[in-house]
């Protein structure tokens, strides 16, 4: 899964995400798919760990090309379905839209974290692009 994004740095400027993520990190991957530590905005949907629906906004912790990790204040549970809205680009001054895509993924890890907040690793399923 290719997924390109347009860079604040210009108008209109388009990265390659695999080719972003390889450039930014410079220490040892030892992952087979290399990460991208930026605090990207996310909107996620899903149910939490008492069965309740929920949306909330957060940033990620790390993108892969195959899953993505953040820190959520409710837990889930492994297994669970989520559906996560990233903005990869602030709204340009022209009123334009910023590039959005929902990541579509099932939640492999969630671990409670000291403050109380739930660090949720998601491997992908499928992608739409908004």
């Amino acid at each position: 899964m290719d997924l390109l994004f347009t860079t604040g740095l210009g108008q209109g400027m388009t990265v390659n995400l695999a080719e972003h993520l390889l450039a930014v990190y410079a220490g040892v991957e030892r992952r087979s798919k290399p990460r991208i530590y930026e605090l990207f905005p996310v909107t996620v949907h899903g149910v939490d760990g008492n069965g309740e629906a929920f949306e909330i906004d957060t940033a990620l912790d790390n993108l892969s090309t195959g899953g993505l990790y953040m820190q959520l204040g409710q837990g889930v549970e492994p297994g669970a379905t989520l559906a996560t809205i990233v903005r990869f680009s602030r709204p340009p001054s022209n009123g334009e839209p910023a590039l959005c895509v929902v990541l579509y993924g099932v939640v492999l890890r969630a671990e409670l974290k000291p403050d109380g907040a739930c660090g949720v690793a998601v491997k992908f399923t499928h992608h739409h692009f908004l």
